[in-house]
């Protein structure tokens, strides 16, 4: 339920510019399937919605929105979970004095971030426009260190036993999106374009052998950043199948450049003898995402919501490291086919996801509203593949929240989400430590927990 009100100009867009800034520096989010992110208006982000946040999730939905709108979301993430590594048969043995258990063992994380996704629109007639920033990709990860190495004559073993695979790193895609939706009756049909800013680093622990297997006794370190711009559309419609009562939502998110991405930047080899730095390419993909879901106002105190996605992570093979020049170019055993210009190579094999969320609102009255939603979504990560920098797994989500007309046409809201992943165990079944250099990696195979929490704060202006 909104309270009612006569439509006005638009009169705040120009405040999306000033926190352009804000977004750039203070863009995350945490992990659901794979790395996607896509959590920004907790249960009022979604493909049914017709506030500025479908101009992600669903252009279509603003040709249904009221005169302007501007809408600025923040959210907190709270992100802890563990890896169990057991001794696998590809690690060193024995380990040399003094280092023993340096490559097995558990690892844990908690990490705190958070992000802001913010949009503006206004519909003029039949018309609806709009402009917004938002991150629907993206993580932050930053494993706790283990004492026991700190002041030992290994050292570099304190990063923890999953240092192999990962220290720190960061994944962030950010998009800024213009959209416009033309309404025909009952039916709003909506296209967006996104300018898709993409970055990565990552820092993790380096065999300067010829080898992506541990060696304690050699270890350094390989520090990547990368970056590169793209751009990627996205298309939607809505329909009001009953009038004021039931609408129907559906979307298309295309992947950023239609398939594979190169981004460039440096990776840094650090081993005991010095550093080399070099100008690099990394290639990666991003899936595209469906979106369908019905939003039904069984009266005007009550609102039922249920929606859900399909999103084609099968798309993402590897993610490759090469020379600047070079192909990312390997065999199907993992080695190098560019003529030596593959430097490291991610063996991924993702599957694609599905997820499912029910939700619905009650009015209290028609200032204050009471939600709450409950989903379940489908890991992309395999067994053979798996590994501590994305710990990724079948979850449950539940969140709850509350929304408030406040003054001056300004709605608040908040609420809380918790994702809550089953343990996972992969123990005899990763093949990473199979495939031939640069693809090699450490046994991946263990047991993984994680759990996320977000907290999240939004304002919404109407004009």
């Amino acid at each position: 339920m909104t309270v009612a009100r006569s439509r006005g100009a638009l009169g705040g867009v120009a405040i999306v510019v000033a926190t352009v800034a804000a977004t750039l520096s203070w863009s995350t989010s945490a992990s659901a399937s794979g790395f996607a992110a896509a959590h920004f208006g907790g249960e009022h982000g979604s493909v049914v919605e017709t506030n500025p946040l479908a101009l992600y999730y669903n252009p279509g939905g603003i040709g249904f929105s009221e005169g302007a709108h501007f809408y600025i979301d923040g959210t907190i993430a709270l992100r802890g979970g563990s890896w169990d590594h057991p001794l696998a048969p590809t690690d060193p043995t024995p380990d040399p004095p003094g280092g023993e258990g340096a490559n097995n063992g558990k690892a844990t994380f908690f990490n705190v971030f958070g992000g802001p996704a913010l949009g503006a629109t206004m519909r003029l007639g039949n018309f609806a426009l709009g402009a917004g920033l938002f991150v629907p990709f993206g993580g932050r990860e930053s494993w706790d260190t283990n004492d026991r190495f700190t002041n030992s004559q290994f050292p570099l073993a304190a990063a923890g036993v999953q240092r192999w695979h990962i220290i720190d790193g960061a994944i962030t895609f950010i998009y800024g999106t213009v959209g416009a939706a033309y309404r025909l009756g009952p039916v709003s049909l909506g296209v967006s374009g996104n300018l898709v800013l993409g970055s990565v680093q990552q820092n993790q622990a380096k065999n300067p052998n010829a080898s992506g297997l541990p060696d304690t006794l050699r270890e350094g370190r390989a520090n990547l950043d990368v970056s590169g711009v793209t751009g990627s559309f996205g298309i939607g419609a809505m329909v009001e199948a009953v009038p004021k009562r039931l609408w129907l939502g559906a979307s298309y998110q295309s992947q950023p450049n239609m398939g594979a991405q190169t981004m460039n930047g440096k990776l840094t080899i650090t081993s005991q003898t010095g550093s080399l730095a070099s100008d690099v390419t990394f290639t990666n993909a991003l899936p595209d995402v469906l979106r369908a879901g019905a939003r039904w106002r069984v009266h005007d105190a009550l609102e039922l919501r249920l929606y859900g996605d399909y999103t084609r992570w099968s798309v993402v093979k590897s993610q490759c490291v090469a020379l600047k020049g070079y192909p990312c170019a390997v065999y199907a055993d993992g080695s190098d086919a560019s003529g030596g210009g593959v430097l490291s190579n991610f063996k991924r094999d993702w599957k694609d996801t599905f997820g499912v969320h029910g939700g619905g609102s009650v009015w209290v009255k028609p200032t204050l509203e009471l939600f709450a939603g409950a989903g379940y979504e489908t890991a992309a990560t395999t067994d053979a593949n798996l590994d501590p920098t994305i710990a990724d797994a079948d979850n449950i989500s539940l969140a709850g929240g509350v929304r408030v007309f406040a003054f001056d046409w300004i709605y608040v809201g908040a609420s809380y989400t918790h994702l809550y992943f089953f343990d996972r165990d992969n123990t005899g079944k990763s093949a990473l430590a199979s495939y031939a250099y640069p693809t090699q990696q450490q046994d991946g195979g263990g047991k993984y927990t994680q759990w996320v929490g977000f907290f999240n704060i939004n304002l919404e202006k109407t004009f």
